[in-house]
């Protein structure tokens, strides 16, 4: 099946919206040591690591694009074409993100997760997931193809539809990987 670079605004929500579903669904029943467990002898992330780094960067890439947004409102265009990425290596970037990874990238210190997290991680998962939903809601119609805004991790400038879909590929990455860290040999049974 090939790999999906484009979404309508509703469909990226519902993808939004499964991301915090399938978060819910890898803590359901699971105490915070369990879901604390590394997998590697301590070496791999946890459930909650992987998480925590999510909504890192999630926090980071909502507030870049709701300040790119307020700072343009008044020069936004209606949507005339799906939300996709800007450029060759963009869709190539993006789509490396794609579970299974094809390399695999260490994360910048700023993104580290903590250590002894708690299910409160997964609730403000959860809720940053929602808020970022709820920009897709607000600023979906809009063409955010076309509006540039700082990327808060790099030197560089990005499209917002890049980064709304830099989002969701890169949760798909790690909500991958904290499902593997449940089936990982050792993993705690409760």
């Amino acid at each position: 099946m090939p790999l999906k670079l484009e979404y309508t605004p509703d469909e990226l929500v519902v993808e939004l919206d499964r991301h915090a579903a399938m978060a819910k669904g890898l803590a359901d029943g699971r105490s915070d040591a369990t879901l604390n467990w590394q997998p590697k002898g301590g070496q791999g992330w946890s459930v909650l690591q992987c998480l925590d780094h999510l909504l890192i960067m999630n926090r980071k890439y909502l507030k870049a694009l709701s300040e790119s947004v307020a700072n343009n409102r008044d020069q936004l265009e209606p949507r005339k074409v799906p939300i996709q990425p800007s450029g060759w290596f963009m869709r190539w970037f993006i789509g490396s993100e794609e579970p299974p990874p094809k390399f695999k990238l260490p994360a910048p210190s700023k993104l580290r997760p903590a250590s002894d997290l708690t299910l409160a991680t997964v609730d403000e998962f959860c809720a940053v997931q929602g808020q970022l939903a709820d920009f897709v809601r607000e600023w979906g119609n809009a063409d955010l193809g076309d509006l540039k805004m700082k990327n808060p991790l790099a030197p560089i400038h990005l499209t917002a539809d890049t980064a709304l879909l830099l989002i969701a590929y890169h949760n798909r990455r790690h909500l991958w990987q904290a499902a593997n860290v449940t089936k990982a040999q050792g993993f705690p049974a409760n």
